[in-house]
Order: C-alpha cells, then sequence, then structure tokens
C-alpha cells in the first residue's frame, strides 16, 4: 500500500517524517522530522497530516525570513521538535555516552526484539573495545576489533559467564563465533559511527567496508525440508482439541510461506473472502507486528488448507466469541504471539523430524519459495505471496502497479502440491 508524502507507518502506528532542508539545518538538533500521529486508522492519519504539514512549512517560512531573534528562533523550532536528551557534547564523546544518545535516537523504531538484541551487540563492542573516545575508533582500531571477535566464542556470556575478553582469548579450546556473528557486531559499531560522522561528531566513519565475505550464499543459510522430512511433519503433526495451532500453524507454513509470527497472531477477522476466494489479510492492525511494509497484504487460502477443515475450524473459532484463531498463545513483547509455539516446534522438529540444526520453521518459507520457482512462478508473484521486495522493481511495482489479484496468486499457489497424504484434525463442534 502506498502512502501520501511525508507519512510513514512503524509497527501499526501512523508517523509524519520530512527531511529538514539544507539552508536550515544549522537550527535543528536532527536532520529529520518525525512526529509520530499517535493514531493506526488511515484516514485519521491523513487529516492529520494535513495540519502537520501545514505547521511545519510555516516553521520553515519563518525561518527563512531571517527575522527572528535567537530566541524565538528556538522556540519555533522547539513546537515541531520534540524535546529531546542533550545532545553527545564534545568533550566526551565517549564510546558509552554516543551508544546511550544513538539508542535513545533510534529505539523509538525498534521492536522490543530489537532493543534486546542491540543491547547484546553495544555490550560486546564495548568490552572488545573498551569506553574510549569515539575519535579514537581509527582504521587499524576496528580491524584489530575485527580481529578480536574472530577469535571469541558466540554467546560468550552465557557460556562463560564472569569471563573477561582478555581471559578468553587466552583459551585455546573455543570455537569462534560465525563470520555471521562478527558481521553483526561490526554492524552495530558501524552504525553508531556512522551515527557520529552524520552529527559531525567525527570526520570518517573508519567501519565502512569492513564486512567480512561469506562463503555460504543467502539461500543456504537455512536448509530446505525435503521430501521424506514433510512426510514426518505430516504424519507426526498433533491432533489434539486442545492445541489446534499445532496441527494447523506447521500446515499454514508449509501451503502459504507465511513467516512463523504471522501466522500465530492471525485474528478471527484476518480471515476473509476476496473476490469470492478464501484469504488470509496479513496487517499490522492492533497488537500484530510485521516485519516491513511489504509484509502487508493479502493471500490465498491453499485448497489443501480448506480441504483439511480450516474453513470449518474458523467457523467454529468465530461463533464462541473469541477475537483470536489460537486462544492458547499469549502474546510476548519480544516475540508476540510466536514465542511459546516457537520453543514448541523447535522440540518436535528435532523429536520428529530432523537434526539439521539448518532445518527450522523458516524452512517452509524456503521450501514454498523453492517449490514456486521450481514451477516457473514468476519471481513477482512468489515475492508478493511471501511477503518480499520484489528487487529493482519494487519502487515501480509499489507506486504504479497495483497488486495481483487473489485468483492469480491462487493459479500460482496450486503449484504446492508435495504428493502426501494428510490426516484430518477433527474441528471440535462438528
Amino acid at each position: 500500500m502506498s502512502y501520501p508524502t511525508h507519512l510513514i507507518r512503524r509497527n501499526g502506528h501512523y508517523h509524519y517524517k520530512i527531511k529538514v532542508p539544507v539552508d536550515l539545518q544549522q537550527h535543528f538538533p536532527c536532520t529529520f522530522i518525525n512526529r509520530s500521529l499517535k493514531t493506526t486508522d488511515l484516514q485519521e492519519a491523513k487529516t492529520i497530516l494535513v495540519g502537520m504539514e501545514y505547521r511545519i512549512h510555516r516553521v520553515f517560512t519563518l525561518l527563512r525570513t531571517g527575522m527572528l531573534s535567537e530566541d524565538m528562533t528556538k522556540q519555533v523550532v522547539s513546537d515541531i521538535v520534540p524535546v529531546r536528551a542533550k545532545s553527545v557534547v564534545a568533550k566526551g564523546l565517549m564510546l558509552s555516552a554516543v551508544i546511550k544518545q544513538y539508542v535513545f535516537e533510534k529505539e523509538a523504531q525498534w521492536t522490543p526484539k530489537t532493543k534486546m538484541e542491540m543491547a547484546g551487540v553495544f555490550k560486546v563492542v564495548l568490552d572488545v573495545l573498551g569506553d574510549v573516545d569515539v575519535k579514537s575508533l581509527n582504521r587499524q582500531a576496528l580491524l584489530d576489533m575485527r580481529s578480536t571477535l574472530m577469535k571469541l566464542p558466540s554467546n560468550m556470556y552465557k557460556r562463560y559467564p564472569g569471563l573477561t575478553v582478555g581471559q578468553l582469548l587466552e583459551m585455546s579450546d573455543i570455537t569462534p563465533m560465525s563470520i555471521k556473528s562478527v558481521n553483526k557486531y561490526m554492524k552495530g559499531v558501524g552504525a553508531v559511527l556512522r551515527y557520529c560522522a552524520k552529527e559531525c561528531l567525527i570526520v570518517v566513519n573508519y567501519a565502512d567496508g569492513l564486512k567480512i565475505m561469506e562463503k555460504s550464499k543467502p539461500d543456504q543459510e537455512r536448509s530446505i525440508y525435503d521430501n521424506a522430512d514433510m512426510k514426518r511433519i505430516f504424519d507426526n503433526l498433533p491432533r489434539k482439541e486442545k492445541y489446534p495451532e499445532r496441527y494447523w500453524i506447521p500446515l499454514i507454513g508449509c501451503y502459504s510461506g507465511m513467516r512463523l509470527n504471522e501466522i500465530c497472531q492471525l485474528y478471527v477477522e484476518d480471515i476473509q473472502q476476496v473476490e469470492g476466494i478464501w484469504c488470509f489479510n496479513i496487517n499490522g492492525d492492533k497488537d500484530k507486528r510485521l516485519k516491513n511494509q511489504t509484509s502487508e497484504r493479502i493471500i490465498p487460502i491453499h485448497p489443501k488448507l480448506i480441504e483439511l477443515g480450516l474453513i470449518e475450524y474458523w467457523q467454529v473459532v468465530k461463533e464462541s466469541g473469541v477475537p483470536r484463531l489460537w486462544m492458547e498463545l499469549t502474546w510476548m513483547d519480544v516475540n508476540g504471539y510466536s514465542n511459546n509455539f516457537g520453543k514448541w516446534y523447535q522440540r518436535f522438529n528435532r523429536e520428529c523430524v530432523t537434526s539439521d540444526p539448518k532445518k527450522v520453521f523458516h524452512s517452509f518459507r524456503h521450501v514454498v519459495t523453492d517449490t514456486l520457482k521450481q514451477a516457473g512462478v514468476q519471481d513477482s508473484i512468489i515475492a508478493e505471496l511471501v511477503g518480499h521486495s520484489q528487487g529493482t522493481h519494487s519502487m515501480t511495482m509499489s507506486r504504479y502497479g497495483k497488486r495481483y489479484q487473489p485468483k492469480v496468486l491462487l493459479e500460482a499457489m496450486v503449484h504446492l502440491d508435495y504428493g502426501i497424504e494428510i490426516s484430518p484434525m477433527q474441528v471440535p463442534g462438528l
């Protein structure tokens, strides 16, 4: 879905975002003005947007007159820019202080899970580099950091509690963290230094270009389930009336390519008929979360799921008056509704399906995309089904091209035929 200029949607809420004109940036503490419109309703957001645009551009016009005193300038700027913590001052520029300021400015855009991950990243960064002046972080210092990371173990605080980085480096029997993990920490320090450069706190971000090339391709990071794995999944799915999600969620995953949390957070109203076709409406309304803007989509429900009784199950849930499809799943800050189910599926996967650590719930997405690709389905259709951007054409498609109609997507989805018999689950009340 495209939005008016300067209107963005983040975690279900609408925000106003505009870049401060270059000639006025000396008056502002930031290069972008980002204001929450405090609504999840698009029409209301558009209405508020009109007033916000007027206020912002009125301030720009007043500043350009050159007739405002210093105090008046500060006043009109403070009217449109929320009061923020004082910027990092030059006399400190200690890494811990800069990280704190960076987090303060970015955390409103982060999910609780991202906040937790970034806290872990910055703890490692500070332990490896020390709380140094960011101006001292030249190329050699960052190359040394990268070399040190390549010798440290993964999850070092959990596996070696109480040991310092120096003590860990002296150990000879540890397995170093993966290249992917090293790059994660380098990306973290790079983001902070990029922020410093943007705010003119340093001249050059020496962390640029320090990512290590990984040998494996992205599509090899997780393994795809083979036909034998799929049969073991289908044969061993629990069919207990108390936990219907343990039967349906894996099936929806392998017949749609939806992400785990997208399935776990489904509300009753998210199953609907569009142009006579039963569909999943994947959206960020209420307490639901989406990975990105292209994740919001409407996709058909595979005929196999309908054959197995998903619509009948949905009807029973709807008539019971509960709001969500899987009421046994509870919401948590970090992973939304998928936390407990994810833990259960890990156990089920290892006990009943495979010992391959690269085969996980996300492997269903690889199964779906690979099956459709081998069937000759267009990349753009596959991208829309699984909620990916459409490569170099994504901007053109999102601006000028409408989404595919459900019947077109359904024609592609019928290629998801694994040739395996699946016994249905008895729907309660039928």
